[in-house]
This record gives C-alpha cells, sequence and structure tokens, in this order.
C-alpha cells in the first residue's frame, strides 16, 4: 500500500525540517567555546606604544636573539647586553588554540647570556614566545613564534 503525500503536507514537512535545522544550528553556535586571542585587550592596545619602545630598544641591541630548538630543549641565546645590572624579566609561553595552556618561565641568563628551557612536558604545536625584560631601567620585549613537535 502507497501512501500518497499531498501538496500541503511536503510543504509542512520541509518548513518543520528548515526550523529544526535552524534551532539545532543555534544549539551548536551557543555551545561552541570561543577564545578571544587576548583577555583585556582594550586595556593592553592602550599600552601598546610602550611596547613599541621595548622592541626599538631590542631592535637596538648589537645583535639578534636567537631561538634554536633541540631534542627537548630550546635554547635561547641574547646578543652582548650589558649584565651588570642582572636582567629581569619573564618568557610568557602563549598558546593560540588553547589559553588555558599558557604559562610563563622567569628570564635566567648563564654567563653566556643563554637560557635553556625544557620543553619535553609541553604539548606538540604552535607557540608564541613572548620574551619581556629589564636591564638597568631599560625595557625590552621580543616574540618569536615557535612550532614543537617531537
Amino acid at each position: 500500500m502507497k501512501m500518497k503525500v499531498n501538496w500541503g503536507t511536503g510543504i509542512l514537512i520541509v518548513i518543520i525540517t528548515f526550523l529544526l535545522a535552524v534551532i539545532a544550528f543555534f544549539i551548536f553556535i551557543n555551545n561552541l567555546d570561543i577564545n578571544l586571542v587576548e583577555d583585556n585587550y582594550y586595556e593592553k592596545e592602550l599600552a601598546y606604544q610602550e611596547r613599541i619602545d621595548k622592541i626599538n630598544n631590542t631592535s637596538a641591541l648589537p645583535g639578534e636573539i636567537k631561538i634554536t630548538m633541540q631534542p627537548g630543549i630550546i635554547l635561547i641565546q641574547f646578543p652582548g647586553i650589558d649584565t651588570t645590572p642582572v636582567p629581569i624579566g619573564s618568557i610568557w609561553f602563549y598558546r593560540p588554540s588553547d589559553p588555558k595552556k599558557d604559562f610563563t618561565v622567569p628570564l635566567q641568563l648563564d654567563d653566556s647570556l643563554r637560557q635553556v628551557l625544557d620543553i619535553s612536558k609541553i604539548d606538540y604545536g604552535k607557540w608564541i614566545m613572548k620574551m619581556d625584560w629589564d636591564v638597568g631601567g631599560k625595557q625590552y620585549y621580543y616574540e618569536e613564534t615557535v612550532i614543537i613537535s617531537r
């Protein structure tokens, strides 16, 4: 026995299906976890001139900061900077895909102006290293993207 569907029933089925799809779409969108690139981005934008000054100070150093990836470590080599006042600062590892994994490491240079970071327990993927330090009242900032893989 064949069931016949007339025009009115067909249109009603299409409208109900469309409404269910729209409702499902809105439920899906509302349950997405939206991560802003940075929290408090407005306040950080106001302080951006300070960062530009720090970047200019970093550019004026006698050489470039070199970041080398080796198995299980990141080696950061600073150029010849004055270390009479000990550099004070931090290295912030920023994970664009999951801000809950961000962490900060204090800046601790050895006698040859290097810092070795253990990355054996860090998740694979893209990280942005943001280094911010101060030497005798002069402030510096450097940022570089690193891909951690095994």
